[in-house]
Parts: structure tokens; sequence; C-alpha cells
């Protein structure tokens, strides 16, 4: 009986490995871009109303963390209605008292402020504080921009410190200005005025001093 010998199985890979060209065409298949894979959340800036920092965050979320004190920050809109209890606000979104509503001892922080209705209190808003109604208020006003609405009458017990300024209305009250103070055709300020720059359109009053201030000092 002739001796049965077996033939080797050559196969074109060494050790399990599959040959080059096969090799580079699967990583070509699965290789991938991280920079691609990357989702870009849109984010904006937000001032920290603990700490006074700046960071950046998604634009879409209602809340989240000072990446420096790590505060919680609300970030939704915020409507005070007539009777409401709220009387304490702490939100990087923009805060309105509604029409009809007539609020005291309010502690509001926000980005703008918008007083469609009656309301006193401490204001700090880094955006824009717009009065659009009557009212007096007995607490501090801080603001990156005042605008005091046509005829409306607002008393600033204690003043009120900004960047800008521009009154259509009467404003009784000191008013500290970073930037420029304009009075409008048929506004009115009683009271001193310390700002870079004040404008006062005709038609429109200044009762009081303007004590001028280098741009940025306040």
């Amino acid at each position: 009986m002739p001796e049965y010998k077996t033939e080797p199985f050559i196969v074109p890979s060494i050790s399990g490995l599959l040959p080059e060209g096969e090799r580079n065409r699967r990583v070509a298949l699965t290789a991938f871009d991280a920079r691609e894979r990357k989702v870009q959340v849109p984010t904006r800036e937000v001032l920290c109303y603990e700490c006074g920092r700046r960071s950046h965050v998604p634009s879409a979320a209602l809340s989240a963390n000072c990446i420096h004190c790590h505060a919680h920050l609300n970030m939704t809109d915020v409507e005070l209605r007539p009777g409401s209890r709220r009387l304490t606000v702490r939100t990087l979104g923009d805060v309105t008292v509604l029409p009809d509503a007539v609020l005291s001892h309010l502690s509001i922080v926000c980005r703008n402020l918008n007083l469609e209705g009656k309301a006193s209190g401490s204001f700090r808003c880094t955006g824009t504080l717009t009065i659009a109604n009557g009212t007096r208020i007995e607490g501090s006003v801080q603001a990156g921009n005042l605008v005091v609405n046509r005829g409306v009458n607002a008393i600033l017990t204690q003043g009120a410190s900004l960047k800008n300024a521009s009154i259509a209305g009467r404003v009784a009250g000191r008013v500290v200005g970073k930037g420029r103070v304009r009075i409008e055709r048929g506004g009115e300020l009683c009271g001193d005025c310390f700002a870079a720059e004040l404008q006062v359109e005709p038609g429109g009053t200044h009762l009081g001093r303007w004590i001028r201030q280098e741009p940025g000092n306040s």
C-alpha cells in the first residue's frame, strides 16, 4: 500500500493575521475621525449671580452649575402675576412683572427685567431694566441698561447704577452711569447724574448736576 502523505495547507496570512491589503481595507471601513463624531452643542455666556464670574453653558439648558463656585444656576424665564407670593427670584433668564401687579419687597436677580406692573425692591440685572409703568422703587437698582418708557413716572429712592440709560418718561433719583445717559424728547431726569456722557435731546429736561466721569468708572 502506497504511503499517504498530507500536503501542508498554505494560507495567505501568518499567525492568523489578515493579508496587508485586506487588513487595510477593513481598517479603512471602521476608521473614524473623532472630530467628526464630536457634537457641537450651542452655548451662551452667562454671568454667575453668586460669584460674578463668566462661564459658558448649553443654550437650551434650563439650569446649570457654575464652573467656578459650583452654585446652581436657574436659567428659566419668570412671570410675576398680581398677588404673587414669590418675593425672591434668582435666574439667568428674563423676569416680567405683569400688568396690574402691585408687588413690594422683591429681590430679583436676572438677565432682563420688564416692569409692566408696579414693583418695588432690589433689582439687579445684567441686561436691560425696562420700566413700563409708574412705580416707586425703594431698593437698590443695578442694570446694564435702563429704559424708562414715555409717560412713565418712576421714583428711584436709592438711585440707579448702570451702564447706559434711555429716559423717555420722568425719573426722580440719582443716576450713576458708566456710559451714556440719554434724556429723550419729553423725558425728564430730576436728580444728579454721574456719567461719562449726558445727552439731553430738544424737549428733554435735566434738573440736577451732571458730574462727568471717565468711561467705565462708576
